[in-house]
């Protein structure tokens, strides 16, 4: 495949505690290259990577996950699920472990064949935060990817997109795909 301008050939690799793994190759923005991520909410837990080479017709390394890392950083998030909306609230909280500093609101909005709205909340590293814009086709299947960040020590939220296949895994469950 060519890839677009500002788009690299990339590996993506995938893995949740509900889903199992996912590996990918395709072409994917230079900023998402080579920055290792996690996600956790009330619902599952799911580390991510992408690779990337810079040539023509090359195949990028292997992806390696971030290390599983249960060590408290003193930040809590709300976590909830809804799979009928664009928007969650909870009382329930998450511990956020690690890396992960930064309160997310995921939302997934599917456009094919029928139109589906999901909202997730959980705890999330700033490298998920800045993935970008992601719209994704899979035959009929049509979705569109957008994640809202609260990071550590800030009070504005960030408007961010993650990489479609991340969602993808934690929302199949749900409408049993």
């Amino acid at each position: 495949m060519v890839c677009p301008e500002n788009h690299v050939c990339a590996s993506s690799y995938t893995l949740t505690n509900t889903h199992g793994a996912i590996f990918v190759m395709s072409c994917a923005p230079r900023d998402h290259c080579d920055s290792p991520g996690s996600i956790s909410a009330s619902n599952g837990r799911i580390r991510r990577s992408t690779t990337c080479c810079y040539t023509d017709n090359c195949t990028p390394p292997p992806p390696m996950l971030p290390d599983k890392n249960f060590q408290p950083n003193g930040l809590t998030c709300q976590t909830c699920l809804s799979v009928r909306s664009k928007w969650c609230y909870s009382k329930h909280t998450i511990d956020c472990t690690g890396d992960e500093d930064a309160c997310l609101l995921q939302t997934s909005e599917y456009y094919a064949p029928i139109r589906r709205s999901v909202a997730v909340r959980g705890c999330a590293t700033k490298s998920i935060c800045s993935l970008g814009t992601q719209w994704i086709e899979f035959g009929i299947l049509k979705m569109k990817f957008k994640y809202s960040c609260v990071l550590s020590g800030t009070s504005g939220l960030q408007h961010r997109l993650i990489a479609p296949i991340t969602v993808a895994l934690a929302v199949v469950k749900c409408f049993n795909f």
